[in-house]
């Protein structure tokens, strides 16, 4: 009885000894992506956008600092869509603080979009390409996206191109184009961060965002009319890391069995 009860104990320090291990080993190894903003449509921040809802700019100033966890930070607009590139989000971001650079005339992979706090895209643009963006978000970086453009074909061939990024993230865009046209939408019950501060928002048709996986990381609001995805909360361990741990207890089982 009493060899036993000491076999049972070593054995219990083995079995802690080996989970504590493979925690510190999971938790070593953990990979945080960044954020994404999706907005159904691109005159949001357009300088209509701004004309008719001044609150825009507040909207513009709380994305930024959404993507560099509170104050200023440094973007870049790879689009030459008028809802990015346009003076009034220019001055708008500026004003608050942040360097905003706008135009498809610098890298687009993952090491130089690094350079950048967060990226802005909306429409087609010169050496645009969704499978970086992947990459850049799964690496820690930000983007903002605006659909409804009319670039890539129509509301199918836009969705299709900016699905080859958003669905890894749990979303998509619908297509056809959801017709909401030329009014300002109240966002002042603020379901997230970003619309703190801010009462309405301009829009003008665009692509509805779809969450395609319950429970993940990305949240819709507004039926559709926005969508956030943020995986910073939660540090997951990598697949690899998993596998180990799971191994691990199963073997510390499959002894503990043979044993007794």
């Amino acid at each position: 009885m009493h060899l036993a009860t000491i076999d049972k104990g070593q054995q219990m320090k083995q079995f802690s000894k080996i989970f504590s291990t493979l925690l510190l080993a999971a938790f070593a190894n953990t990979a945080l992506a960044g954020m994404i903003v999706v907005n159904h449509d691109e005159w949001t921040l357009s300088n209509a956008g701004f004309s008719n809802s001044p609150d825009a700019g507040i909207f513009a100033d709380n994305v930024a600092q959404f993507f560099t966890g509170g104050g200023a930070g440094s973007f870049h607009a790879y689009s030459n869509n008028f809802g990015l590139t346009q003076s009034s989000l220019v001055s708008a971001l500026t004003d608050a603080g942040h360097t905003y650079s706008v135009g498809s005339g610098i890298d687009f992979d993952v090491s130089t979009l690094q350079g950048f706090d967060g990226i802005f895209v909306a429409g087609a643009a010169a050496g645009l390409d969704a499978s970086v963006l992947v990459d850049y978000v799964n690496a820690g970086g930000n983007v903002y996206l605006a659909g409804g453009t009319g670039n890539f074909g129509g509301a199918l061939g836009e969705a299709n191109f900016w699905n080859d990024f958003l669905n890894p993230f749990g979303m998509a865009f619908q297509s056809p184009y959801n017709l909401l046209l030329s009014d300002n939408f109240d966002v002042s019950s603020a379901p997230h961060q970003i619309f703190d501060g801010v009462s309405t928002l301009f829009e003008n048709n665009g692509n509805t965002v779809l969450d395609l996986v319950v429970l993940d990381d990305a949240n819709i609001y507004f039926d559709g009319r926005y969508a956030v995805y943020d995986d910073t909360g939660v540090a997951v361990p990598e697949p690899s890391i998993i596998a180990l741990f799971a191994a691990g207890l199963i073997g510390v089982g499959f002894a503990r069995r043979r044993k007794a």
